[in-house]
């Protein structure tokens, strides 16, 4: 599904370009105990964390860290974490400074679903207020479930889409839970247009990984691998991290 792009008629000017960062606090903002974290509060820990651009991904054991990349461009444009059960699509967007984004972007989303027919359900979840909803594959006509958890930060928004049996039941996915509560958003002080994607890209693990195969020949650089449950976002699936 795509994120929502319908602008609210009555955001001023300041809200659709995101300027500088101000002092106060984001008035969107949850307070989590936990993650994911703005690179500011960032904890000084021991976990490694693969540099993706505008997210900093925790590379925990028997996690699988894929890239959905924008075919035409080779952009990627989310990261997907798998535990070989259920899978997290991550996504990071810019946000206005005086508010969150995600109370319009599910409302959005609702109204879309339920003018196609679709009855998703909104759930009292970690972070807030979450979606629980049918999601497409590449099967016509099939749908897996999904959760789907927006999190708004200082001026961004993280979007992570659950499939699997992590979107049912958060504790039968706990890598993946996890994952999300180490996460690490650098927004960079850049203005961008609210619910711009914040620009991503792929780690020097992967791209080393991604050339390695491209020099020998054998086209599966771009290829998407199999046997994990699909995202929503589309692209290719390239090169994963075990």
């Amino acid at each position: 599904m795509a994120f929502g792009r319908r602008r609210r008629q009555e955001a001023d000017e300041a809200d659709f370009i995101d300027g500088e960062p101000e002092p106060e606090e984001h008035a969107g903002t949850v307070d989590n105990p936990r993650g994911p974290y703005d690179v500011e509060d960032a904890p000084r820990d021991d976990i490694h964390r693969l540099d993706v651009g505008a997210l900093r991904v925790p590379a925990l054991e028997g996690a699988q860290i894929q890239f959905q990349v924008e075919e035409a461009s080779g952009r990627p444009m989310s990261v997907v974490v798998a535990d070989g059960h259920s899978a997290m699509e991550l996504a990071v967007f810019a946000a206005p400074k005086t508010r969150g984004l995600w109370d319009d972007v599910r409302a959005e989303i609702i109204e879309q679903l339920q003018a196609n027919g679709g009855s998703p359900h909104t759930v009292d979840g970690r972070y807030g207020r979450e979606l629980e909803l049918a999601l497409p594959t590449p099967v016509p006509g099939q749908l897996v479930p999904g959760r789907m958890i927006g999190i708004d930060g200082p001026r961004w928004f993280v979007r992570a889409v659950m499939t699997g049996p992590g979107a049912l039941d958060p504790s039968r996915a706990p890598l993946l839970e996890e994952t999300l509560r180490q996460l690490v958003v650098v927004r960079g002080d850049d203005a961008m247009p609210v619910r711009d994607p914040l620009p991503l890209k792929l780690p020097k693990e992967v791209s080393d990984h991604v050339e390695g195969l491209d020099e020998d020949g054998d086209g599966t650089g771009t290829e998407a691998t199999s046997g994990r449950p699909q995202m929503p976002t589309p692209g290719a699936r390239i090169a994963e991290l075990r």
